[in-house]
């Protein structure tokens, strides 16, 4: 590669601040997702049989300030797994781990 800049992408983290209702529960906490190249990410979503939930297992790597009850809610993949039970939310954190994949910020 020789682009070093690109290089870096390889490890890189996405930050996706998420505020979703669903069921009149308010889900709010910031995504860690996986920067992958497009041709993963292609693979990932045209792939016969793959499901939001394996495309959330495959780029959602961790979340922050996720508060339950009152107390911080590590990330481990259990607590993801209770929470794809839910296609609602499973199809959300989906959406949000593609198009975080788009999303550029703009620097001064």
């Amino acid at each position: 590669m020789k682009l070093k800049l690109l290089n870096q992408l390889k490890s890189a983290v996405i930050s996706a601040p998420l505020n979703f209702d669903f069921g009149g529960v308010i889900f709010k906490f910031t995504a860690k997702i996986k920067l992958v190249p497009e041709s993963e990410l292609k693979t990932l979503t045209e792939t016969q049989g793959n499901s939001d939930g394996e495309i959330v297992r495959e780029l959602l790597v961790g979340w922050d300030d996720f508060i339950d009850d009152g107390k911080d809610v590590p990330f481990d993949k259990s607590t993801l797994e209770e929470m794809l039970a839910y296609s609602g939310i499973t199809a959300r954190l989906s959406v949000e781990c593609i198009n975080a994949q788009y999303r550029i910020t703009e620097k001064n």
